[in-house]
This record gives C-alpha cells, structure tokens and sequence, in this order.
C-alpha cells in the first residue's frame, strides 16, 4: 500500500517542487539544453510529473503499456527538441531527487510503520521512474534512427 499521506505531500506541493526543480535544471551546465525551451513550458512538464504522480504510481489507472507509449512519445519530441538524451535523462533523475529531497525536509516520518511507507513509495517511484527514463530511451532513439534513415 503506498501511502497516500506521501502522495498527497507531493501533488499538493506540485508547484514549489516544480519551481525548485525548474531552478536547478535550467541553471545546470549539464542540462544547459533545457534552456532553448521557455521557463514556462519546462514548469509545465515538471509540474504534470508532480501533480499526477498518484495517479501513474497507481497501478489500476496505468499500466507499463500506457507509460510506455507516453514516454515513448515524449523521448521522441525530446530528440525533435534537440536536447542531448543524457539531459533528458539527467533531468528525470533530478525530479526524482527533488521529491525525496523535498520528503525529507518536511520530516514526514514520525513512526517506524511511516518510514516502511515512505520505503514503500520510494520502490513505486523509482520502479516508475525507471521505466520511463526506459521508454524515453527508446523513444528518442527511434527518431534518432529514423533522421539518419
């Protein structure tokens, strides 16, 4: 069972973590491809992943399948973007990093049974965050191949 209190804290925060994680990406030289896209746009995206994390963590609404082929898609509009694979993924382990770093600075936990639920959350996000650095993976050399095709 993931906990929703966990869950909640998160989407409920969407906008402060998205505005951190906007920071920290756009200021990087390692992500410094990010920056051709307009603040906006890159707030927007962080902000989705956060907002609906609950929902993609759920495992009746989506399954691998669908995170497949919306993260497929999005490897593929990376590419078209022109930012390096290794930004894109650099940029999805930094929103996985804000949100635990986020987690702990709350000090959510106050009981042993709520840190098994925090552990628990952590193996879905991770789980999940896996599977969609994956299917960008593959999505963005899909296009790849087919430009040099």
């Amino acid at each position: 069972m993931i906990s929703s209190k966990l869950v909640e804290l998160i989407e409920n925060n969407a906008d402060e973590l998205a505005r951190r994680l906007c920071k920290d990406l756009l200021s990087r030289e390692e992500t410094k491809g990010y920056r051709t896209l307009s603040e906006d746009l890159v707030y927007k995206r962080v902000h989705d992943v956060y907002s609906n994390l609950g929902a993609w963590l759920g495992k009746d609404k989506y399954t691998s399948g669908e995170i497949r082929k919306v993260y497929t898609e999005l490897g593929k509009k990376r590419y078209r973007e022109g930012i390096p694979l290794h930004e894109v993924i650099l940029a999805f382990m930094l929103i996985k990093r804000h949100l635990w770093l986020y987690v702990r600075e709350k000090q959510f936990f106050d009981s042993a049974y709520e840190l098994y639920q925090a552990l628990e959350l952590n193996n879905n996000v991770v789980l999940f965050f896996d599977r969609v650095i994956y299917f960008v993976s593959i999505g963005y050399e899909e296009e790849l191949r087919k430009d040099k095709g």
